[in-house]
């Protein structure tokens, strides 16, 4: 993987001895407003402040620091709350889908922190990167955010003039990392991947990824959600390319969009509205839909350790 490079995955972003890189294949289900869970969860905590990994240049990833968490152990690696792509601290604390999350100051996503923490009892790396995380952050960088559902500008995904061309996932060939907890791995077996690509051209590589999936996956690549309205069922693999123009990926300036295809190069990559219509035989419709959000109300630089 190139520098480059992003995984979708919020769980990619905390790799541990233990869990695997995981897949963009995000559950369907609300995201909770809240979580009940014990302030003792974690008897020792320390927060540092840390320099952004990414300048280091260290080859091979976006985030080349990520930590090495295990049951019971907190090690987060260096990261931000959020970063430009909505991922980090709080994502992974709050959602475990690419709903929105607005709000905040600006240092939230230019200051960078590192998360050590012991927990009481043998909690998995999921629970204390999730509700663990949730109480851990309120105490310490006092954050207060709300979840709220409205209308808003979306996308529709929908089938194209000519059918669908899309390649059906061969059971099997890897396992999907979709359910909660996650389906245990047979021998010489691997969780699916989901991977989009920064470079030129831009890429998504998806395996074994429902339509539904897919969708919530494009928030990472477009300005607003997209809702699967295609009604085709089942897993695919899905590789499109496309140009990064008019994306939200790591060094493009997002350009909010009318819904129509932006004009691509004749001579360089089509762009994604083109690439899912061309590749996948489906279509972006702009309309207007039901939004999740996440909205920061407060939040603090961390308490002294």
């Amino acid at each position: 993987m190139t520098k480059e490079s992003v995984r979708v995955s919020l769980f990619a972003l905390f790799l541990t001895a233990s869990v695997p890189i995981l897949c963009a294949q995000q559950s369907s289900s609300p995201a909770p407003q809240s979580v009940s869970v014990k302030r003792s969860s974690f008897e020792v905590v320390s927060i540092r402040p840390c320099q952004d990994p990414r300048i280091r240049q260290v080859p091979g990833d976006t985030y080349p620091s990520r930590g090495n968490s295990s049951p019971g152990r907190l090690r987060t690696g260096c990261y931000p709350l959020l970063d430009d792509n909505g991922m980090g601290l709080i994502r992974a604390a709050y959602a475990d889908t690419f709903t929105p999350i607005n709000g905040g100051p600006s240092w939230i996503r230019s200051a960078f922190f590192e998360i050590d923490a012991v927990a009481d009892g043998n909690p998995s790396v999921k629970t204390m990167m999730g509700p663990m995380m949730q109480p851990l952050l309120e105490d310490r960088f006092h954050l207060k955010i709300h979840h709220q559902t409205g209308e808003g500008p979306v996308y529709f995904l929908v089938v194209a003039r000519g059918g669908a061309k899309l390649h059906s996932f061969v059971e099997g060939s890897c396992t999907p990392y979709s359910t909660s907890p996650p389906a245990a791995l047979q021998t010489g077996q691997e969780y699916c991947n989901s991977l989009i690509g920064a470079g030129s051209p831009a890429s998504v590589k998806d395996q074994g990824v429902t339509l539904d999936e897919f969708s919530k996956q494009l928030l990472g690549v477009l300005d607003r959600p997209v809702i699967n309205k295609t009604g085709i069922t089942g897993r695919f693999d899905i590789h499109i390319d496309f140009s990064r123009e008019g994306t939200r990926l790591p060094g493009v300036a997002l350009r909010p969009s009318d819904g129509n295809s932006p004009a691509s190069d004749p001579a360089g990559p089509p762009s994604i509205f083109t690439a899912i219509e061309e590749q996948l035989g489906l279509k972006l419709e702009s309309g207007k839909g039901p939004m999740e959000v996440f909205v920061i109300d407060h939040i603090e630089r961390p308490s002294e350790n």
